[in-house]
């Protein structure tokens, strides 16, 4: 069995296995995308299906394949691919392709595994949610006594070849984002963290003749044995630091385990935080837009998520767009870029979203994007973040909670912090699209929330999503809020002077972890520190 809160998600099918997610999941999700894409776009859709290198990915890709097929539909195997391959894949309409479905727990430690599954849209990629759209499929089927009867036969999950030629089509689509790629030269260092990001390094290598393209734990190992398969936690990217600073790189990039995403090291070794190149990147994008209008201001909306650092609306406006603010989560981001028609948007777990992709997550887009400009205004990694003037930050703490009902505990923490800090409305505000925001100083000439963060047309009630202030800047905030997939709860915390970041911070968790303890009568821990040290 498989465990049937999965169709509860909201953007993907993700879990432990085989408890939660397993091969008879996969056969029937693969049968109830074709229902579903069959109710938007015809019989017998073409669905772009690829895997991770974790362990049980074959078995969960083979039953997914093979679902696909009994339903009538008409898988195309891809086979290992990162997870943009399978997004720009479906987007490309590459052998007919429709849809797309990738086999993935993303960043998730080696016992997860996952299904992601995407449609073309009218403006981009579109997920397929399990919640929204795959659950009435299922409780349709699980409530009928008809027989489940194969429509066509299972085909092989593993051909010969994919015959796709994916990875070479895809690197070479990135790297068209660097047109001076020819004359790009220096050592760069690849870390895709045994993951399938290491199908990039081959391509790579001959559309950069110029570039010394060195790589770590290139071996695909679904154990993970060298790093974690985020390498945003704390320490993942030591051993790319240390061979960025021995051979003297330009940078280092490090990819998660489904490689959607990217974090750089720069040329001093130093590791850079996603919403600090997110910030980067955003500069890039503003100048092009500015390019393209031949105008300086109102360049066009562009999207950060709530955990996101202060610099972003301030890089925003700085260069001519208007921020929005949404909740974490690609779907928060990707609803809100397409309801408002935005320039870019990204989190700072190291997505950046592209339009004129599909609106696509890509770690490798959005590398060779970057590349492309410090090339052409001859900066090196840190003279470009440098230049942003990027605040004192806490990076992402996360705390474990030892109970079973970690999910209710985590959700009455955050409702009891709001109460907390709505009894303060004179020292505060409290943005409550995802978990807690909370900023600090309150302004007379701002009265509250909605005039801080003014709501949008076209906001929407699951997704939503506020514009800015254009001239409000807090003097230190912090983020709470829950994870979806594990028993944890994420802090947040920014301050403009450096000597106020570590009390602050260290005050809110100790709050965060006494409500916590007293609401659950459990126990808690800092698994992760961010850039704090351990206590």
């Amino acid at each position: 069995m498989f465990d049937p809160a999965l169709f509860l998600r909201s953007a993907d099918l993700r879990g432990e296995y085989p408890r939660q997610i397993n091969e008879e999941l996969a056969w029937f999700v693969g049968r109830y995308l074709v229902r579903y894409l069959e109710q938007h776009g015809g019989a017998h859709p073409a669905i772009v299906v690829g895997r991770d290198g974790r362990h049980s990915s074959p078995s969960v890709y083979r039953a997914l394949v093979q679902g696909i097929a009994a339903a009538g539909g008409r898988p195309i195997p891809a086979g290992l691919a990162t997870t943009d391959m399978i997004l720009w894949a479906a987007g490309e309409g590459l052998a007919g392709a429709s849809a797309g479905a990738m086999v993935t727990a993303s960043h998730n430690p080696p016992e997860y595994n996952g299904i992601k599954a995407v449609r073309r849209g009218s403006v981009g990629v579109e997920t397929i949610r399990p919640k929204t759209h795959l659950r009435p499929i299922y409780e349709a089927d699980m409530a009928s006594d008809a027989p489940v009867i194969a429509e066509t036969p299972s085909p092989a999950a593993f051909p010969a070849s994919a015959r796709l030629g994916l990875a070479t089509r895809f690197v070479e689509a990135a790297c068209g984002r660097a047109p001076d790629r020819g004359q790009l030269t220096g050592t760069v260092v690849l870390d895709p963290g045994n993951g399938v990001g290491s199908l990039f390094i081959e391509p790579l290598k001959k559309q950069l003749p110029g570039v010394r393209i060195e790589s770590i734990f290139e071996q695909i190992d679904g154990d993970f044995p060298n790093r974690p398969s985020n390498p945003g936690l704390p320490g993942a990217t030591k051993t790319l630091q240390e061979e960025v600073r021995r051979l003297g790189a330009a940078f280092g990039a490090a990819f998660d385990g489904d490689a959607d995403r990217v974090f750089l090291v720069d040329e001093q070794g130093r590791f850079v935080a996603g919403d600090h190149v997110l910030a980067a990147l955003v500069r890039v994008m503003l100048a092009r837009e500015a390019e393209k209008q031949n105008r300086g201001h109102g360049l066009g909306p562009v999207v950060f998520a709530s955990t996101c650092s202060w610099l972003l609306p301030v890089t925003i406006r700085r260069w001519g767009g208007e921020p929005i603010i949404c909740k974490v989560g690609q779907e928060s981001i990707k609803s809100a870029m397409q309801a408002l028609g935005a320039v870019f948007g990204g989190e700072a777990s190291a997505h950046f979203n592209f339009p004129d992709s599909y609106l696509q997550d890509s770690g490798l887009i959005a590398l060779m994007t970057l590349w492309q400009w410090l090339h052409t205004e001859k900066l090196t990694v840190s003279q470009a973040i440098s230049q942003l003037n990027p605040w004192p930050q806490s990076g992402e703490i996360n705390i474990r909670i030892h109970s079973d009902q970690w999910a209710d505990i985590s959700q009455a923490t955050i409702e009891e912090l709001k109460k907390y800090y709505r009894r303060q409305a004179d020292r505060c505000y409290v943005l409550d699209i995802d978990g807690i925001c909370v900023y600090e100083p309150f302004r007379p000439d701002i009265p509250d929330v909605e005039a801080l963060f003014p709501r949008k047309p076209g906001d929407l009630a699951d997704e939503p999503f506020r514009g800015v202030h254009p001239d409000y800047e807090p003097q230190q905030w912090f983020s709470v809020r829950r994870s979806n997939n594990e028993p944890l709860l994420r802090l947040n915390a920014e301050c403009r002077d450096p000597k106020q970041l570590e009390p602050f911070t260290r005050e809110i968790l100790a709050d965060v972890r006494r409500i916590c303890e007293q609401i659950g009568k459990c126990t808690t821990e800092v698994v992760d520190w961010g850039n704090l040290t351990a206590e």
